[in-house]
């Protein structure tokens, strides 16, 4: 039986901050170790709040060239008083994700899925990150990344 994090690691985006004070820079976080990552993201109650994210690819940890990541790869959500996710498939790739009808005046949780076939690897991009807007009224977010499937066991141990 494998346990967790056995098989998976996490690597925090965003300690809960509130989103209003700035935009957020995502951390950067590499393909290259596992076959996806999921992104899951809380976010407190608000009014009438921004809630709008851009993926972004890398050549590098840190530096290097950066360009957009369009997906349209499914994502999940349940907000208020949900007790079940909702799926949400895109109907075309983009690289934000507007989910401000969701959560402009509701906490809750969303959770996006990267595969590593999503990057541009033939041109060197290896790492992605996810950016938030400022909310432009008060809104705590906390996010971190779960890479999914890590080649090299114990994934507990490897750094990321």
């Amino acid at each position: 039986m494998n346990l967790f994090l056995e098989k998976q690691t996490l690597k925090v985006v965003s300690v809960p901050v509130d989103m209003n004070t700035a935009a957020i820079t995502g951390a950067r976080i590499g393909l290259a170790l596992a076959d996806k990552c999921a992104v899951v993201l809380t976010m407190g109650d608000s009014t009438a709040a921004v809630v709008s994210l851009t993926l972004q690819q890398h050549t590098a940890a840190s530096a290097g060239t950066t360009k957009v990541l369009s997906v349209a790869n499914p994502y999940y959500h349940k907000a208020g008083a949900a007790t079940s996710f909702t799926k949400v498939a895109p109907t075309s790739a983009a690289s934000v994700y507007d989910l401000s009808p969701i959560f402009a005046d509701a906490e809750g949780i969303a959770v996006l899925e990267i595969g590593g076939a999503d990057l541009d690897v033939d041109a060197g991009y290896a790492w992605f990150s996810v950016d938030v807007a400022d909310s432009t009224a008060a809104k705590l977010l906390g996010s971190l990344y779960v890479l999914c499937d890590v080649r090299f066991a114990p994934a507990y141990s490897l750094v990321v």
